[in-house]
């Protein structure tokens, strides 16, 4: 039987922004493949502030979990290239699979990797200047050094072929899903969460880590001209503070409707579908995503999108959201304006984006996966 490893050592169930996106599709891949495997042992690599995974292990499965501080990042980055060799090699794993950009490159195995994005190379100036470059060269060298590597779209792909010169062979997309908890909710408990929360008027939700790709700056500039002509909602950001958000703060602290503007911070994941279920309308600005996981929620909880017309996020929208410029207010702002004024508007988009919504399945995910570890393994 052979040995998998699956890095996962970005997992976290920590109440906060480091707990959002790969984080969670680590969480849910992992979930889906040993929900359906019986060919392989695997190994789950660990940090230390996982006490207990949100979901049940199959047996004979096995846990290595780090004693280094590994949630903290550059103590990930230390330990996976120096002292993740080792234990895969103790392990005698056949193929390790790392879910965010980068692999033990001194590990004696083959490998499989996820580029989420390529966000550090395509908008460099939105991120730190270490992190860009680490990421551009461990990136680089991590696609090389991989038998297979998933791209979380087709657009994310084209960026791995274009940007990091792979053979286009061994990309493969393979989307995430969406997970069981977003879905419309009975009217009944959607108004008892309104009612909880104090949300007594109707509200635009923005949900994301907040940095500086996300826009959310132009967000509320244009949320300002919605509701200076006559939208009396409010405008309710969610995410947890990831860095550079000064543009943010101004925004707000400048914006003549910011007693309307309500920002809460990263919200629990059991409270999240709620959110979307009672939000009117998600707005998610972005100017580059791998994939768009919040664009995904909204639509899989019957919630109208607006989104940008950027990289990734189109693909995954398709024909049930509306897309537009996302540095462009004034867009953004008709755009808005239109769908909160139209209940029949937001009917259709709601039913579009149910139906767009299943075409993304993490046990599909799993399947794929399944499929390029064997590929991985086989000796030619």
């Amino acid at each position: 039987m052979s040995r998998v490893g699956l890095n996962a050592l970005v997992l976290r169930t920590d109440a906060s922004y480091r707990n959002a996106g790969p984080s969670r599709y680590s969480a849910n891949l992992i979930q889906a493949v040993l929900a359906l495997q019986s060919e392989y042992r695997f190994t789950l690599l660990l940090n230390e502030q996982v006490p207990r995974l949100p979901f049940e292990l199959p047996q004979p499965t096995r846990i290595l979990r780090t004693k280094a501080p590994t949630s903290r990042t550059s103590v990930r980055v230390l330990w996976e290239h120096f002292l993740a060799p080792f234990h895969i090699a103790a392990a005698r794993l056949d193929v390790v699979h790392s879910m965010l950009n980068v692999v033990p490159l001194a590990a004696p195995t083959r490998h499989v990797v996820t580029v989420h994005d390529l966000s550090f190379m395509r908008l460099p100036g939105a991120h730190p200047t270490h992190r860009r470059w680490y990421l551009t060269a461990a990136t680089w060298l991590s696609a090389r050094r991989a038998k297979a590597v998933l791209a979380d779209s087709h657009a994310t792909r084209d960026d791995v072929v274009e940007l990091l010169g792979v053979d286009p062979e061994r990309v493969h997309v393979v989307y995430p899903g969406h997970e069981a908890d977003f879905h419309p909710r009975p009217e009944a408990g959607v108004q008892a969460f309104r009612q909880e929360n104090r949300l007594d008027r109707p509200f635009v939700l923005f949900v994301g880590t907040l940095e500086p790709r996300k826009n959310v700056d132009v967000l509320v500039r244009a949320f300002g001209f919605v509701a200076s002509n006559g939208f009396t909602g409010d405008l309710v950001i969610a995410g947890g503070s990831g860095w550079a958000t000064e543009s943010i703060d101004v925004a707000v602290a400048e914006s003549p409707v910011r007693q309307q503007i309500r920002r809460i911070g990263y919200v629990k994941q059991e409270d999240l579908p709620y959110w979307y279920c009672a939000a009117d309308l998600v707005v998610y600005p972005s100017s580059y995503e791998g994939f768009g996981i919040p664009v995904l929620e909204a639509m899989a909880s019957g919630t109208p999108v607006i989104t940008s017309n950027r990289s990734s996020l189109p693909e995954v929208a398709g024909d049930a959201a509306l897309t537009v410029d996302p540095r462009d207010e004034t867009q953004l702002a008709a755009a808005m304006t239109a769908v909160l004024r139209s209940p029949e508007r937001r009917t259709r988009m709601s039913e579009l984006g149910l139906t767009q919504a299943q075409r993304f399945d993490w046990t599909v995910a799993a399947e794929q996966c399944l499929s390029l570890y064997r590929h991985a393994l086989n000796p030619s």
